[in-house]
């Protein structure tokens, strides 16, 4: 009888453990490319205006603007924006930023990705009670990353690392419920 119990409280302790993995589900994403000079646009995303501002391609930023409607708004300034070279003579070079809402099912919780074809503009911000705050930087992982992009899946959130020779490293973005941050966990390549 002691058996069961002990095995029946094994199973119960697997299945818990194993329901605190919440899927992560992404909307449609909006972007903003520009050929030249400056531009802006205000986009909705799960009902949060958010106001992108590209400048001039000399310095390629953008700024990004969260407005929560209540409170003070939240923007994220000087981003690094790559130029995308013309394929052809007649394709201009252009600048590219896009936004995707991502919902942890778990508890509910929105995060925007942004990503603008650098590194120091691969950006997680995370929406919570009304206020908006930084998640997580793919600049914050170590190493002198070109380029930088979020792969949303069902399961997990792939960051994927690109140095300046074209070297890819690839990370598991784990999510910390405490401080409503992500930290990259580096994924094992089986030989």
């Amino acid at each position: 009888m002691q058996k069961k119990i002990i095995s029946m409280v094994l199973s119960a302790a697997l299945l818990l453990s194993g329901s605190a993995y919440a899927d992560w589900i992404s909307g449609n994403s909006a972007s903003l490319t520009i050929p030249s000079g400056d531009s802006s646009i205000m986009m909705d995303l799960a009902d949060t205006p958010i106001l992108v501002t590209l400048k001039e391609q000399t310095p390629g930023k953008a700024d990004v603007t969260f407005e929560p409607g209540t409170d003070a708004p939240f923007t994220l300034k000087d981003i690094p924006v790559q130029l995308f070279k013309g394929k052809a003579k007649t394709s201009p070079d252009s600048l590219n930023i896009s936004i995707v809402p991502i919902i942890n099912s778990g508890n509910g919780r929105t995060f925007y990705l942004i990503e603008t074809g650098d590194a120091d503009g691969c950006v997680l911000v995370s929406y919570h009670n009304g206020t908006f705050t930084k998640a997580f930087e793919a600049s914050s992982v170590p190493g002198n990353w070109k380029d930088a992009n979020i792969a949303i899946t069902a399961k997990k959130l792939v960051l994927d690392l690109i140095d300046s020779k074209g070297t890819v490293t690839e990370y598991q973005l784990a999510y910390d419920k405490k401080s409503n941050t992500f930290y990259p966990v580096p994924i094992q390549v089986e030989i």
